[in-house]
């Protein structure tokens, strides 16, 4: 029996111990919390078939974008290989956009990520690694528009939607739409009020608008610091 996670996406394992881990370690990888490796590195322990589980851990080593994350990336990539059919497509295209990251090839695995993207628009690793890649190589359009091209196949009953939507507000914010940048960014912080992407989104809008007054109100609100804000 092959299992799903709570987005809907197919895995290639039927232990429902490895999904529970992997659901866990997604929760933290999404919202930048405590360590999602050492997580994903126990579930791998018990399975170490686990190629989604794999997945993960060669996106946290491309996220990393550190050269001493490399050897982890290459591990996790070679295991997925050597599982060949026995894992699924989604799995070998993750494993294939890895690969291209740990060979300097980095443009082409952030093509490779959009790919997943894409093909499976509510694989939420895929979309998190895809927006930190264009947020590392400058394609600030694409933080807006790779989001919104998959937004309509989430919604408030999918797990992760207000992570997308943070995402979303971030990318609307760096291409200067301050309103539904905001709009956005608060409406995310409604489902999760210490969601990252959409603190900093809302953050960066008050930032650029100068409204420092606010800015220490959402400090307060989320718990996060949002630092000193300039006036321009």
């Amino acid at each position: 029996m092959t299992l799903h996670d709570s987005r809907g996406i197919a895995l290639s394992t039927n232990n429902s111990a490895s999904l529970e881990a992997l659901e866990r370690a997604m929760t933290l990888s999404a919202g930048y919390y405590f360590d999602p490796l050492a997580t994903i590195d126990a579930a791998l322990q018990a399975d170490p078939r686990f190629a989604a589980g794999h997945c993960l851990r060669a996106a946290l080593a491309v996220t990393s974008s550190e050269r001493g994350a490399l050897p982890m990336l290459e591990e996790s990539v070679q295991a997925i290989d050597a599982l060949g059919r026995a894992a699924n497509e989604r799995e070998r295209m993750h494993a294939a956009a890895a690969r291209a990251w740990s060979q300097g090839e980095f443009e082409r695995s952030l093509r490779l990520y959009g790919d997943i993207v894409v093909r499976y628009p509510r694989d939420l690793l895929a979309i998190q690694v895809a927006h930190l890649g264009d947020f590392f190589l400058g394609h600030s359009t694409m933080l807006r528009d790779r989001i919104a091209q998959v937004l309509p196949l989430w919604n408030d009953d999918v797990p992760g939607h207000g992570y997308v939507l943070g995402m979303h507000a971030f990318g609307l914010e760096e291409t200067g739409n301050y309103e539904r940048a905001e709009a956005t960014g608060r409406r995310a912080l409604e489902l999760n009020a210490r969601d990252p992407w959409a603190v900093h989104a809302v953050a960066h809008v008050y930032e650029m608008q100068g409204r420092i007054a606010d800015a220490s109100i959402i400090s307060s609100e989320t718990g996060f610091c949002t630092g000193r804000i300039r006036v321009s």
